[in-house]
């Protein structure tokens, strides 16, 4: 498995590579004699349809990402939660002159 910034950078580079690749097909299709056009829109078919699945893949790990990210956020809030009231005392004994261990 790649490291999810390798992964993302990976997918990144397919999906210019096969930008550039439907681009060159599509300009060569349409300056094709017509007995060539068929075997032209057959290749462009397959790097549309990969091109696709690589877009797709990008979407899956960034909405992978948004989840962890998300998840991460939800602990934090719910350890803030849990600590309430330690947190309140000890912004209230900053506010007023005294020591404690939490931020507010």
């Amino acid at each position: 498995m790649h490291e999810p910034d390798e992964e993302m950078a990976e997918l990144m580079r397919s999906d210019m590579e096969l930008e550039q690749r439907t681009m060159q097909l599509a300009h060569r299709y349409r300056t094709a004699r017509q007995d060539q056009k068929e075997e032209l829109k057959t290749e462009l078919s397959e790097v549309v349809n990969k091109h696709f699945e690589v877009r797709q893949e990008k979407r899956e790990l960034q909405l992978k990402r948004m989840e962890e990210s998300l998840e991460k956020l939800r602990e934090a809030i719910k350890k803030r939660t849990d600590a309430r009231e330690e947190i309140v005392n000890k912004r209230l004994g900053n506010l007023v002159g005294e020591q404690g261990d939490l931020e507010f």
